[in-house]
């Protein structure tokens, strides 16, 4: 299992990544389309607290990304849904934030079920 700063470096990086690519493909180039790339680079931000573990800042860092991966899924509008770049990007971002919860909540599982957090000794 990875830890939560890889996994949140991973979620991050797509996040960006699709982000920008999304706001090129489109002719338009909506504001609104940079939130998602705004959103990763926070999250790139919080890595380096998720690494020395603050517990704050990995609960809050899992309920901003499942809060984005939310906002992200409900931008889909299922009557106009096409599988067009747009749409594949959206779901891609969604489907990466939805993971990487799912992730974070299993390593803290993980580590509760040990309690003796001799899953993060190595990298301390």
């Amino acid at each position: 299992m990875m830890h939560p700063y890889i996994i949140n470096t991973i979620n991050a990086t797509v996040l960006v990544v699709a982000g920008l690519a999304g706001y090129f493909l489109l002719p338009s180039r909506p504001v609104i389309a940079l939130l998602a790339p705004a959103f990763g680079v926070l999250l790139l931000a919080c890595t380096y607290h998720l690494r020395r573990h603050n517990r704050f800042v990995f609960h809050t860092v899992t309920a901003l990304t499942l809060l984005a991966g939310f906002a992200l899924i409900l931008r889909i509008n299922p009557d106009t849904f096409e599988w067009d770049s747009k749409h594949i990007l959206v779901l891609v971002m969604g489907a990466s934030c939805f993971l990487a919860v799912l992730a974070y909540v299993a390593s803290f599982l993980r580590e509760r079920r040990l309690g003796n957090n001799t899953i993060y000794k190595e990298d301390l």
